[in-house]
């Protein structure tokens, strides 16, 4: 049974879904209420969860501590933030496109922190996948504004490619192999909780969120968002990591924009282009190589 590749595509589903709940508490708060809020409930989700399951923490030492709490500073605070400008700036589509790169900067940092190397099937697959996702990512939507394509926002996103891939990569190090992926997950959302809204309160902002006005607001929604996204989603992602390599795994995480497309015909009456069903096809075709390797 390929483990780690099923919670990999399993990981993309979930963020498909937490994409339709935060596009809305977006639309009730603000995507700045909505990056700031998501995060202490995915680690009030994953606290209560340990407390039931039961601590796990005999694994943790001051290495994987450090690698852990640098994999949710890269990935879930700096790379986080710097796709949310990008989508302000240039749009969804192409910072998604840009975003699409992630899995080969999560190869190469594998390749050189992990000395893993992909076979040459997996390679066919990850490129055929990310072939697929770019194609349906990359359709002009109707109305969109030319002129958005700003090179800082280009450059923003392909910071929170690098910071996406090189975050997971490092949080596999943190793990080390033994680490159960729920406590390396919790590691990892505390750090990120915990740098974000320093940084927060530091700056003077922490009293403009409004967060009891912003929960009664859009609660529904951040809950939905929190439990699919940052709570089951990270943590799928780390079993992914931990059983199957970086690169196969990062690549089928990026396929969230073709698993959306479902979601999207069923909720808001979305009705795919022969191009999202050809790309769509094109990625199937990737995943299905990367499962037979």
């Amino acid at each position: 049974m390929p483990t780690g590749e099923l919670a990999a595509l399993a990981t993309a589903l979930l963020w498909a879904f937490t994409g339709l709940f935060f596009a809305e508490a977006a639309r009730r708060i603000g995507a700045f209420r909505v990056n700031l809020l998501r995060l202490p409930l995915a680690l009030a989700l994953l606290t209560a969860t340990m407390v039931l399951a039961g601590p796990a923490f005999a694994t943790v030492n001051r290495q994987r501590l450090f690698f852990l709490a640098l994999s949710g500073i890269v990935g879930l605070v700096i790379g986080d933030l710097a796709l949310f400008e990008a989508l302000r700036r240039i749009g969804a589509r192409l910072s998604l496109l840009v975003m699409a790169m992630a899995p080969v900067f999560a190869s190469l940092a594998g390749l050189v922190l992990l000395k893993e190397h992909p076979g040459r099937t997996a390679l066919l697959g990850i490129v055929t996948t990310l072939a697929g996702v770019s194609w349906v990512v990359g359709e002009r939507k109707a109305g969109e504004v030319n002129g958005r394509r700003e090179i800082t926002g280009v450059a923003l996103a392909l910071v929170g490619a690098v910071c996406q891939g090189v975050g997971f990569v490092l949080a596999k190090i943190g793990m080390a192999g033994e680490m159960p992926a729920l406590t390396a997950t919790w590691v990892r959302m505390a750090a990120a909780t915990s740098l974000i809204w320093t940084l927060t309160a530091f700056t003077g902002r922490v009293y403009a969120l409004d967060v009891p006005g912003s929960v009664r607001r859009a609660w529904p929604f951040l809950l939905g968002g929190a439990v699919f996204g940052p709570f089951l989603g990270v943590w799928m992602s780390l079993v992914a990591a931990r059983f199957t390599d970086v690169g196969i795994a990062a690549t089928l995480m990026a396929t969230t924009p073709v698993l959306v497309i479902p979601l999207l015909m069923a909720t808001e009456r979305y009705r795919p282009t022969a191009r999202a069903l050809t790309g769509t096809a094109v990625t199937f075709v990737g995943i299905a190589l990367l499962f037979s390797n």
